[in-house]
């Protein structure tokens, strides 16, 4: 299997970088900078490309089973590598955490990637993956979810440059919930709090997941709807171009290993009966890279169904989850 990275040099890149190198895959390292690039530790094939030349990019790609894409801010920047792994019949996988992002995916480009053989899977982040499994398996018990609400909590968590970036397109539009059939933008307010299994009860605001949309894929609910226990509007409120400058790349490693991160799923049927489930883990960065190196190697064996591919759809949710243990990441089913 041969794997290609877009924005290797990127603070979430370099991790996605380094965990292909660990697992041994031949991997390609693309960007505007062919210097930088070489001097990623590990790095033997590199590729000089910008975003502006379409050809160069699809060319860079054939031959690749998959791509990883770790650009930021993604509504802005990903659409070219999309279409160049459609072209070049390369399966594509994005750490992005931009909701709007992956409905795109979804809405825009998954029937040319199933036309050209083609899986899609945006979001493959600590939160993207993970939330989709876990929110798959909680509903397995119930015959009919009446709602389905994931609840995140991040925990002495801080954030890289990209990720800023990000928010700052996050935090142009309204979170997206799905209610009574369609998309509705909701306020981004409180919400009630949320018991979480290590941390107790925790002051809760809508935000605008990403698992929402692929959730609502293969969940049938009446409600889908999104929580974190941080005000990220108050948060985003706070970035400007001069604090994204002034900021390092990334978090340190003593901050990363300070850093932890738990996902919730919440299903409720129309009876009243409840189910539960949860993911939880630390660094939140490097357990990115790990989600979404996984789901690289799992496409990259071409044996997922093709057009955008809801995680759950795409793989066993147990057998997931279950091969990010032994790195920390620790699920469960049940209250």
């Amino acid at each position: 299997m041969k794997a290609a990275i877009f924005g290797a040099t990127g603070f979430t890149g370099r991790l996605v970088a380094a965990e292909l190198f660990r697992r041994n895959v031949d991997t390609l390292l693309l960007g505007r900078d062919e210097k930088a690039l070489s001097a990623i530790e590990g790095a033997k094939d590199v590729r000089s490309v910008t975003l502006d030349d379409p050809s160069s990019l699809v060319d860079a790609l054939r031959g690749s089973d998959v791509v990883i894409s770790c650009v930021a801010p993604f509504t802005r920047l990903g659409e070219p590598i999309v279409g160049a792994a459609i072209a070049a019949a390369c399966n594509y996988v994005d750490t992005s955490g931009e909701q709007r992002w992956v409905r795109r995916i979804y809405d825009e480009f998954g029937t040319r990637a199933a036309a050209a053989g083609v899986t899609l899977m945006p979001s493959a982040t600590d939160d993207g993956v993970p939330g989709d499994l876990i929110a798959g398996l909680v509903v397995e018990s119930l015959a009919k979810v009446e709602t389905l609400r994931m609840h995140h909590g991040v925990f002495n968590g801080s954030i890289s440059r990209g990720t800023m970036l990000s928010f700052g397109q996050i935090a142009a539009s309204l979170p997206l919930a799905w209610q009574d059939g369609e998309w509705r933008e909701t306020d981004a307010g409180t919400r009630a709090p949320v018991d979480f299994p290590r941390d107790g009860e925790q002051p809760s605001w809508a935000i605008p997941g990403p698992e929402l949309i692929t959730i609502q894929r293969h969940v049938a609910a009446r409600t889908i709807e999104a929580t974190m226990n941080l005000d990220l509007v108050t948060n985003v409120s706070l970035i400007t171009d001069e604090v994204i400058a002034a900021a390092p790349a990334g978090p340190s490693d003593d901050e990363r290993r300070a850093s932890r991160f738990t996902i919730i799923a919440e299903a409720r049927a129309p009876d009243g009966t409840t189910a539960r489930g949860h993911v939880s883990g630390n660094d939140p960065y490097g357990s990115t890279a790990l989600v979404a190196v996984e789901a690289a190697v799992r496409l990259g064996a071409r044996g997922a169904p093709v057009g955008a591919v809801p995680p759950s759809l795409a793989f066993e949710p147990a057998d997931f989850l279950n091969s990010l243990k032994p790195f920390g990441i620790t699920w469960q089913v049940g209250n």
